[in-house]
């Protein structure tokens, strides 16, 4: 047993250098993972501040009032400030970066005052799946100081608390819980392995805990300022590079795959959809925005009581109703096609109440895709801000 515990803290809790992006690993789900991506022009000024994360980061937005930051780190800008001394807040990668504060005492908002980053997945996770998830940090150069507790939270539903309070009724899926860049100033990567337990739609980091379980010591390497700026006196990091993963790459749906909708209800006797089908319906409609060359047909079957015509009715309406809420959902109706067999295709036996049961179905049939077209196709439409503009 206790080998067992050890073999569990040290998969989760040693450095997460060890942790590594598994090989043949899926896309990742984060959108804007890397934060370059802002809406409309080029920002003239709060260019180290809330205003833009709030208003022009694609995606990402504050589950609370509280107000992370964008920084916009130009090379230019960079290079200029190094000879001159002073060595600015680099990006993990590319020119932008986000930032929060872990924990900041002198806050006249809230005693615990925290920040957090938020986005919607690109889709749910999957129940049972095995993910990969890791984000690069740094303590920003004006923090004087360093804390512990940033970590990741996932739910099916977003994250929201009223006003500056922090999210710490929340239970984070993972927390390094060890002071980040105790030993200098550098990115560190924070990663962890998980199997997923719900469909999670959302991702938000930050810190999770209350001021009793965070901890918060001076850095050892102090920031150096200049004569217009001053240290913060609280711990404040930078955030880049999210990622979000299944280990393995999803095989895309073969031609004649049979998937039951076991999760689609309706009306008794009647073919409309109750609310309950919804989460499976839009896992199809997922699916189908996914594979965007994939073509199906949707299947309805009754069992054998009652009469065959009144059967077959049945059977049409409830997969026109599918049908219907595929395409109010986005997915053109040349796509699909719907069919119902009424009784005339049994599965179990028709003379006891679970063969009935499983009779009673709607199912949905891949047709036809292309192999070479299973891939998702990036978003990239807004054009990083670069040097020469």
């Amino acid at each position: 047993m206790i080998q067992f515990f050890f073999i569990i803290f040290y998969f989760f809790f040693l450095s997460n250098i060890l942790s590594q992006p598994p090989e043949g690993h899926d896309q990742n789900l984060v959108p804007n993972s890397d934060f370059e991506s802002l809406m409309g022009r080029k920002p003239e000024s709060d260019v180290d501040g809330s205003g833009i994360f709030r208003y022009n980061v694609v995606g990402w937005k504050s589950p609370t009032a509280t107000t992370p930051d964008i920084k916009i780190a130009l090379p230019s800008v960079i290079k200029k400030a190094k000879r001159d001394g002073i060595y600015l807040d680099k990006p993990h990668s590319g020119i932008k970066m986000a930032a929060i504060l872990t924990h900041n005492p002198e806050s006249e908002r809230h005693d615990t005052y925290r920040e957090y980053l938020q986005i919607k997945l690109k889709k749910p996770l999957k129940i049972g799946v095995e993910y990969y998830c890791e984000f690069w940090a740094c303590r920003a150069r004006l923090s004087k100081y360093i804390s512990n507790n940033l970590g990741v939270a996932l739910s099916p539903t977003l994250f929201s608390e009223k006003g500056y309070l922090p999210l710490t009724k929340v239970k984070p899926d993972y927390n390094f819980n060890k002071l980040i860049n105790e030993n200098g100033r550098k990115w560190e990567r924070i990663s962890f392995t998980f199997i997923s337990t719900n469909r999670s739609e959302y991702i938000c980091i930050g810190n999770f805990f209350d001021n009793d379980k965070t901890i918060m010591v001076e850095a050892k390497d102090a920031p150096k300022v200049t004569v217009d700026e001053k240290a913060f006196n609280n711990a404040y990091y930078l955030i880049d590079d999210v990622l979000l993963c299944a280990t393995k790459a999803e095989e895309p749906p073969k031609v004649g795959t049979v998937i039951k909708l076991d999760r689609v209800f309706f009306e008794t006797a009647k073919w409309d959809l109750l609310p309950a089908s919804n989460e499976q319906l839009d896992e199809l409609v997922n699916l189908m925005l996914e594979y965007s060359s994939m073509l199906i047909e949707i299947h309805g079957h009754t069992d054998s009581r009652g009469d065959d015509k009144y059967n077959q009715n049945l059977s049409e309406n409830r997969t026109k109703s599918v049908f219907d809420y595929l395409v109010q959902k986005g997915i053109e109706a040349n796509r699909m096609k719907y069919i119902g067999y009424g009784e005339k295709k049994p599965i179990a036996d028709n003379n006891d109440s679970e063969g009935r049961q499983l009779n009673r179905r709607v199912e949905f049939v891949v047709t036809h895709i292309d192999e070479e077209n299973t891939v998702i196709k990036q978003n990239n439409e807004i054009k990083p801000y670069t040097d020469n503009e």
